[in-house]
């Protein structure tokens, strides 16, 4: 099944809490979705759901609890996952009562899943959505593998946001395991503007992650920049706007999605970490750019290598 094939359904969908780009992708789907008559309930933590409101003020949402995790700053994953195991392991029994209950209520027909492992039903078909079939784990965690393995086995379907070779996402998205997948293309809210012809900003820094990396981030673009760069814009967290010591570089805060959207939009070029959702937003736009990994986060790390050795 392929997105724009399910039409006149209740959809039911969240997306994980382990960052924004996982919003971020889910908006084009929501919107096909809408445009397709369907229903949609779009589950998820308060700060998920207001930026889902700018985009679709007239669809049902749900409030619903997040995965209790934190990265920690050495970036292995494996020991992370680790120390949490159990209250994950909670959450994930706990959701998956939720969503039966959801399922009753709403009458629901179809479940999207954005990488959360108990947002589905035994009751009515589970779609898994992600670009990591495989983790980007060592070795030596080879237990992550295999628990990953198995909670993807439990979903009906997975939809992959990339296209049939793994060109966006190499080995990530790769069905070495032999899922039952559809690769259907990039996912990018952009999709749903029409592009600029004329830019009228030279530079879009985009911040994102991590606040201790972010303001790392922040202070090394500010001094990159050159004198005679005048016009640009960066888009960050309100504790980076009140950090901006130079008011000849406009901050825009980064929790008005529709503002930042028309300043991306506007880009002669982009600069910004190489997180998955941020790539697929770039090749939607076609506008040049300057990535780099954020610090320990072994999967944007393998996509910087990936797109330098084969996007450029």
């Amino acid at each position: 099944m392929l997105p724009n094939e399910i039409q006149n359904k209740r959809i039911l969908l969240s997306p994980l809490n382990w960052g924004m780009g996982h919003v971020a992708r889910c908006i084009p789907l929501i919107d096909l979705f809408i445009k397709n008559g369907n229903t949609v309930f779009v589950a998820g933590n308060k700060n998920q759901l207001n930026i889902f409101r700018t985009y679709f003020p007239t669809i049902d949402f749900v409030q619903h609890s997040d995965y209790p995790f934190v990265f920690g700053k050495r970036g292995n994953f494996s020991l992370d996952l680790f120390k949490q195991f159990r209250p994950l392991k909670k959450r994930l029994q706990d959701e998956l009562l939720e969503v039966d209950s959801l399922v009753d209520l709403h009458k629901i027909d179809i479940i999207i899943s954005d990488h959360r492992y108990g947002f589905r039903s035994k009751n009515v078909h589970s779609i898994l959505l992600t670009h990591q079939l495989n983790l980007p784990v060592q070795w030596f965690e080879s237990w992550v593998q295999k628990i990953h393995y198995k909670q993807l086995r439990k979903f009906n379907e997975i939809w992959v946001p990339d296209i049939n070779d793994s060109s966006f996402a190499g080995k990530l998205s790769q069905n070495t395991e032999h899922f039952n997948v559809s690769y259907i293309g990039v996912l990018s809210r952009f999709s749903l503007y029409e592009k600029n012809t004329e830019k009228t900003i030279d530079k879009v820094i985009i911040l994102s992650g991590p606040a201790i990396y972010a303001r790392a981030f922040f202070q090394e673009q500010l001094l990159n920049l050159l004198p005679d760069e005048q016009n640009v814009v960066i888009i960050g967290s309100k504790e980076i706007c009140d950090l901006n010591p130079n008011a000849s570089v406009k901050i825009q805060a980064s929790n008005d999605w529709k503002v930042c959207d028309q300043l991306i939009l506007n880009a002669k070029k982009i600069v910004a970490r190489s997180g998955y959702s941020t790539l697929m937003d770039l090749v939607e736009l076609k506008t040049p750019f300057q990535i780099t990994p954020t610090p320990r986060q072994r999967e944007q790390e393998y996509l910087f290598d990936l797109w330098y050795k084969n996007m450029r």
